[in-house]
């Protein structure tokens, strides 16, 4: 089943082993090398945590599931920590071909809830492949030339 970044966010994040609300979805981590997502960000600010993908037990249209409050951990890196901040999010980023064109903005992004694969980028009207993204900054996202001018 597909899902949206935007759709997602502040969906409630549960702990299957107590049912307890954990926050609710705020920021993706992607792997752009792998395209996928590789851990949600639940909350803001100061009390920000995220769990890995491996750790998500289900994906579903009401809530995410994880085994429990134990899976969520703090920021580790810059590159976590940029997330958090909103430094690395993928909607509402400038998109920019390989060559230095502008494409657009990130409207939205579709993934696999079952598998994190990222399906589509989402650029006004157009829908191009995940399998055009080359990389993504604090500045831009950039995606492959060939793939971004045909969709």
């Amino acid at each position: 089943m597909n899902e949206s970044f935007r759709d997602c966010s502040g969906r409630k994040v549960i702990s299957r082993a107590t049912a307890k609300h954990l926050g609710d979805v705020s920021h993706f981590l992607v792997d752009a090398e792998q395209r996928r997502v590789a851990a949600v960000f639940i909350g803001r600010g100061k009390n920000v945590r995220l769990v890995e993908w491996a750790q998500v037990s289900g994906f579903g249209p009401d809530a995410v599931m994880v085994a429990d409050g134990d899976s969520l951990r703090p920021p580790g890196d810059d590159r976590e920590r940029d997330t958090a901040e909103g430094k690395l999010e993928l909607v509402g980023k400038r998109v920019l071909s390989e060559r230095g064109n502008e494409l657009g903005k990130v409207d939205d992004v579709t993934f696999d809830a079952g598998s994190g694969a990222l399906k589509d980028l989402v650029i006004g009207d157009r829908r191009l492949p995940a399998g055009s993204l080359l990389g993504i900054g604090s500045y831009a996202v950039v995606l492959d030339d060939d793939q971004s001018s045909a969709g």
